[in-house]
């Protein structure tokens, strides 16, 4: 297991928002494969997926054969996607970021951020 490689992140679709005439903020809809990440040991980092700061995301969603959705959010300083697994949850560990596994299998997310 190690962190996402930009080379295993492919981009889907990509658009601006924001003000025309101040701030844009890039909005890029990703998959990914090849790896286990999503925590704070193995990372979904913000540079592999193409930002400098991520601002927000959505959930990933796994699909092919397993169909699954994880609950993610950025990182409080936007370098990473932080991900759990509501299937490993307990009382011990429900609030711990946990790796979502696509080594057969592709992940999806949509990503706002600078």
């Amino acid at each position: 297991m190690a962190d996402l490689l930009a080379s295993n992140v492919t981009v889907l679709d990509a658009w601006l928002t924001g003000d025309t005439s101040g701030k844009r903020n890039t909005v890029r809809r990703v998959k990914w494969t090849g790896t286990t990440a999503g925590g704070y040991t193995n990372k979904l980092l913000a540079t592999a997926l193409g930002f400098t700061k991520i601002l927000r995301c959505t959930n990933i969603l796994l699909d092919s054969a397993t169909k699954k959705v994880y609950p993610a959010v950025p990182s409080a300083d936007g370098t990473l996607i932080a991900a759990i697994d509501p299937a490993q949850i307990t009382d011990a560990n429900r609030a711990d970021a946990a790796d979502v596994a696509t080594s057969t299998d592709f992940a999806y997310c949509t990503i706002e951020g600078v």
